[in-house]
């Protein structure tokens, strides 16, 4: 079962599956200091965890991307708000501009992170911020997808050796990695021509 048909076959079930606390991904969101009007994208959106609490920040748009056709219908049913666009599909593939791109109880599902990162670097306007993150620990979240055999290799590394990663790309501006969240933020402070000098 590859990860597309496995999350297919959870979608129904998945907002019982999974625990979100509230209060850390407000957090999360805080830390993240998003400005009003923002064009934000939701990488691996799921069933649109993430979406209500993007909302009260009253962006202009919020892309929500997945690979999973059943998550993204899943997601549509929740919400109406037309400057939420829902779309099924690999973001390795998407082609666009945004201030915030956040990834949310996504990141170890991506096996080749630096191909994550550079596509990402390409779609995020120059001073916008990448947010991998959540909310709960990175040994919980690791637990979890042990007890998947789908996800069982799906490891979310520790923050500093993501933050060594998103330092190639962005500046690194958070890194939380404890018993209660995982957090690792960064921004484009460069354009392509000059990433490498």
């Amino acid at each position: 079962m590859n990860d597309k048909e496995f999350f297919n076959s959870v979608a129904h079930k998945w907002d019982e599956m999974c625990n979100h606390n509230e209060d850390k991904i407000r957090q999360i969101l805080n830390l993240s200091d998003i400005k009003q009007k923002s064009s934000i994208l939701d990488v691996g959106t799921g069933t649109g965890v993430l979406i209500k609490f993007l909302l009260e920040y009253n962006p202009e748009k919020i892309t929500a991307i997945d690979l999973s056709e059943n998550m993204i219908e899943m997601a549509k049913k929740k919400y109406t708000d037309e400057r939420i666009e829902f779309l099924c599909g690999d973001v390795l593939e998407h082609q666009g501009q945004y201030d915030y791109i956040f990834l949310y109880s996504v990141y170890p599902h991506f096996t080749d992170k630096e191909k994550l990162l550079k596509q990402l670097f390409s779609i995020l306007k120059l001073g916008g911020k990448i947010v991998v993150a959540h909310s709960q620990s990175k040994e919980q979240i690791n637990a979890i997808h042990r007890s998947h055999k789908a996800v069982e290799d799906h490891k979310l590394p520790p923050a500093e050796v993501t933050a060594k990663l998103f330092s190639k790309y962005f500046l690194v501006q958070t890194v939380i990695d404890n018993d209660e969240m995982y957090m690792v933020s960064g921004i484009k402070n460069r354009d392509r021509k000059n990433r490498d000098s």
